[in-house]
């Protein structure tokens, strides 16, 4: 972006068009297959790791405490395959971290891309997994 102004950047922020927004959804990579990455646009069906937040923590189930109930903290918390991202708001739904409603169900809790850890990317996609190793080019 070409300003400085938070206010600027705010507003650009939210009035991105969702194509814009979608490729803002990106997490570091730990994958070895591509140890040349520093982070990946996250996708459904990738492997991820939640590092911050209550469900960051050993313990982050709810009765047995999260961070704000004096767990510990620094530790690897839930990790679980994107069973969905949404990019208007720049969430992701993990596998596995979700909270029961009043009426017994389960809820899938919206984790911010940037708390999450991408372990093992989806090689689904041939064209994804192309475009990731052209980018180890460098200055080259």
């Amino acid at each position: 972006m070409s300003t400085r102004k938070p206010n600027k950047q705010r507003k650009a922020d939210a009035s991105a068009p969702l194509h814009v927004k979608r490729k803002r959804v990106r997490a570091r990579c730990i994958d070895p297959a591509f140890p040349y990455l520093r982070n990946v646009t996250v996708r459904v069906g990738d492997r991820v790791q939640v590092h911050r937040g209550d469900w960051g923590n050993p313990g982050s189930d709810k009765a047995e405490g999260g961070k704000r109930l004096g767990a510990a903290r620094g530790k690897s918390g839930a990790e679980g395959q994107v069973i969905g991202v949404d990019g208007k708001k720049g969430k992701v739904f993990v596998e596995g971290v979700s909270q029961p409603k009043a009426d017994g169900k389960e809820e899938g809790i919206a984790v911010h891309a940037s708390n999450l850890i991408v372990v093992k990317v989806n090689d689904g996609d041939p064209i994804r997994i192309k475009k990731l190793e052209s980018r180890e080019g460098g200055d080259e």
